[in-house]
């Protein structure tokens, strides 16, 4: 027996429940520091010795062989020993005999500190970064969402907390009109594989009008199968607002350069209209009222003309209104609003 646990390959005691050492494997020493040729003579009573400096590990061995009395029975603990963390498993044999085995878990232990260090760094940056992001499986049920997202929905008046939101499905958890649509793009992304998004999408806000760029991205799993996706939102309404400012001087720049033509090429004819038609009714003192009133009216059409490019000059906004009922809508020069501004 002694001669299989002497090569056994990993660190293992045998102990009666006096703690006293009656088997042991080469590999056990190193766990103390020693090397075995150098207690050759007597590993045992080496062995035995150093169990009893060990204090803190001497006296969970004693509580354990105290609460594991039946055959087959184990018991499981942690303990440090020069900055090693090794988990030491107590399993009962017949006749008050133990075998100890130690488990070095050191690396595993750092690992899993990593990890959970890269997991809490991770959170922090998706809690705090300025896009909306929502994590959902292979069953397109959220498993994360991130603060910004939830601030999005707030906005859309959507009140929910963390706990609410997993398990859920992006139809179950928000109003059919948001809902609806990013389930789609999520469907779409889970079974082509591919990304998709949804661009510019108005929704109304609790603070005004709010638009949302939607981009949803397959997330693969470890050998590169789609697992899940991941929907981002990133709010693009001050950019949307630019863009129909944009738009807007656009528009206003292309009346300015009809209205440079329209003075061009209208208001000097117009002129000349004008100026003869007065001429017309203030030297011909032999005209009837009929004809002067002919006159008058040329006069008074010529100047409404003259209003109306004027008006075209002076446009710092584009409205239009229906002129012809049932026709095409036309730019209003007549804007209300604007005469006000004026006055």
């Amino acid at each position: 027996m002694q001669g299989f646990l002497q090569s056994f390959p990993r660190p293992i005691l045998v102990v009666d429940d006096a703690l006293e050492i009656r088997g042991y494997s080469r590999k056990v020493f190193s766990v103390f520091g020693l090397r075995f040729r150098d207690y050759a003579d007597d590993p045992e009573g080496s062995l035995g010795k150093v169990l009893g400096d060990e204090e803190s590990l001497g006296d969970e061995l004693a509580l354990a062989t105290a609460r594991v009395v039946r055959p087959g029975d184990e018991e499981t603990f942690d303990w440090i020993h020069r900055k090693r963390n090794y988990e030491i498993t107590l399993h009962a044999q017949e006749d008050g005999i133990f075998l100890v085995l130690f488990e070095d878990v050191t690396d595993s232990a750092v690992s899993e500190e990593i990890l959970m260090n890269a997991r809490g760094y991770l959170e922090h940056i998706l809690s705090n970064i300025p896009l909306g992001v929502i994590v959902l499986n292979s069953e397109l049920r959220i498993t994360s969402i991130n603060r910004q997202q939830q601030r999005f929905l707030r906005q859309m008046g959507v009140e929910f907390t963390f706990v609410d939101a997993i398990g859920a499905s992006l139809q179950e958890l928000l109003p059919e009109e948001i809902g609806d649509g990013w389930q789609r793009l999520c469907r779409t992304v889970l079974d082509s594989g591919e990304p998709a998004e949804e661009t510019k999408r108005s929704f109304a806000g609790t603070e005004g009008e709010l638009v949302l760029n939607a981009t949803a991205t397959p997330l693969p799993d470890t050998i590169g199968q789609t697992a899940g996706v991941i929907l981002i939102a990133d709010d693009v309404t001050e950019e949307a607002r630019l863009e129909k400012e944009l738009v807007k001087a656009e528009k206003l720049a292309t009346v300015g350069q009809m209205v440079v033509t329209i003075n061009h090429e209208i208001n000097n004819p117009l002129t000349i209209i004008s100026s003869n038609a007065q001429t017309l009714r203030i030297l011909n003192k032999d005209l009837d009222e009929k004809a002067k009133a002919k006159l008058i009216r040329i006069e008074d059409q010529v100047k409404r003309i003259a209003e109306v490019t004027e008006r075209l000059r002076k446009l710092d906004e584009i409205a239009t209104n229906e002129y012809i009922r049932d026709g095409e809508d036309m730019i209003d020069v007549w804007n209300e609003k604007q005469r006000e501004d004026e006055e």
